[in-house]
Formats: C-alpha cells, sequence, structure tokens
C-alpha cells in the first residue's frame, strides 16, 4: 500500500513480485531445505509465502490503482494527510480486494505447505501422507488428505467467505 504514496515504491514491489513468481515453489522448498535443515519448521512457512506473496501483491497494487480517483480528489480538498488517506480511503477501499485474493491464497497455502511438510518437515500434514505412503497405510493417506481438505473448507467457509462478504459492503 505504500506504493499509493511512492512510484519507486510501487516498481519496487513488482520487480520483487515478478521475481517471487518466476522461481518455483519446488526450486523454495530445496533452498529453504538447503538452509534450515530437514527438522526445521521453517521451510514450510517460507515456501508457503513466497507461493501466495505473488497473489496478495497482484490484488493489493491491482486494488490501489482501482481506487475511485475522485474520492482521493475530495479527501486532498479537504486537507487530509497521507495517513488520513490511507486510513480513510485507501484501506477501506483495497480491503474486499486484499480479502477477495486470500481466499485464493489460503487455497495455495495449504496445498503448497503440504508439499513443503512432505519434502522436509518433521510434522504437519504432508509429513503425515507421506509417512503412511511410505509404510503402505492407504487408509492413513486418505484420512490425512481428507483432514485436509475438511480444513480447507472450513477456513474458506467460517473464516474468509464472510470476511469477504462483510467487507465487499464497503464497496461503493
Amino acid at each position: 500500500m505504500i506504493s499509493y504514496f511512492n512510484r519507486l515504491a510501487k516498481d519496487f514491489f513488482n520487480a520483487v513480485n515478478t521475481f517471487v513468481q518466476s522461481v518455483s515453489v519446488l526450486v523454495w522448498s530445496i533452498l529453504t531445505i538447503i538452509i534450515f535443515g530437514v527438522t526445521s519448521s521453517i521451510p514450510p512457512v517460507l515456501v508457503t509465502t513466497f507461493a501466495v506473496y505473488p497473489v496478495l501483491l497482484t490484488s493489493t497494487l491491482g486494488a490501489v490503482s482501482l481506487l475511485d480517483k475522485k474520492l482521493i480528489e475530495v479527501s486532498k480538498m479537504l486537507g487530509s494527510t497521507k495517513l488520513q488517506e490511507f486510513i480513510y480511503v485507501l484501506l477501506p477501499g483495497s480491503i474486499p480486494y486484499v480479502i477477495s485474493a486470500s481466499r485464493a491464497a489460503m487455497g495455495i497455502a495449504l496445498r503448497i505447505s503440504v508439499v513443503a511438510e512432505a519434502f522436509g518437515a518433521s510434522g504437519g500434514i504432508g509429513y503425515r501422507i507421506v509417512y503412511n505412503y511410505d509404510l503402505a497405510r492407504i487408509p492413513g493417506v486418505l484420512t490425512w488428505s481428507i483432514l485436509l481438505i475438511l480444513l480447507m473448507i472450513g477456513i474458506d467457509f467460517l473464516i474468509l467467505k464472510p470476511a469477504e462478504k462483510w467487507t465487499l459492503r464497503w464497496k461503493m
């Protein structure tokens, strides 16, 4: 959201976004496992962040560019500071887009975190799925997979959809 105030910051975040998008999640997984080790819980978190970051940043930058220019002009005419503009114009105008993008990001995050756990974690749903697979326990693989699906559906229906609906009422 700082890019709203500074063109250089917008260009910087677009460049970082392009870089993060161009690197495969598999590469992020391997790099974080090499850096932090197999037993660390950091690789799944970082890999998930690298996978979700482009979706959220693209949505946020798009939301800022879609703001009603008349609202910005009116706030400037009324003598608002940059902070007031941010709080009363930018946040309410962009939050609905960010919440909508976070629904997609959450789906990506849960899928990617499971893969990252499978590659290099000592716990989590992904680890349990691979563990049961290695032991040829098909019921265990299916049980953990169903748990993941239920977790994704639960988060979407109980948290993200209501949040999206609540923030969409701010749109004009």
